[in-house]
């Protein structure tokens, strides 16, 4: 059986000032830095591990035998920090393989522009609010 696990990339400078980014690569800020390890933390705590070497997961460990990521630089900084830190000892390989499927979906013109800027162009009757 194959497990999958998703998790979103930290903080980026866009994500902070409420821009759009779609396909726009800054890196992570100091806060999506942090962010990447806490997760990684949490994982961690939970009893995952990244090894590729195959070897049976030790009691009570989850072995994540890849991490896969978009090849966009804040998703893969993101990446390396779980590889990095989930390693534990286990593996020095600690590869991340990015993935040009994985990439965020690309927001044409409206990529850069503040978030809050989107109604005013595609229109209210065509966006979805929700709270969260």
């Amino acid at each position: 059986m194959v497990n999958i696990f998703v998790s979103r990339h930290g903080q980026d400078a866009d994500n902070a000032n409420g821009i759009l980014n779609g396909h726009r690569n800054g890196p992570l800020t100091d806060l999506g830095r942090q962010q990447a390890t806490d997760v990684a933390h949490k994982m961690l705590d939970a009893g995952f591990r990244f090894s590729t070497s195959g070897n049976d997961a030790p009691e009570g460990k989850t072995i994540l035998s890849a991490i896969y990521s978009s090849p966009l630089i804040r998703a893969l900084h993101t990446a390396r920090i779980f590889a990095d830190l989930l390693k534990d000892g286990l593996s020095d390989e600690g590869k991340v393989e990015p993935l040009d499927d994985l990439i965020e979906r690309d927001f044409g013109i409206m990529a850069g522009l503040p978030t809050n800027s989107i109604t005013a162009i595609c229109g209210e009757d065509k966006i979805l609010v929700t709270e969260t």
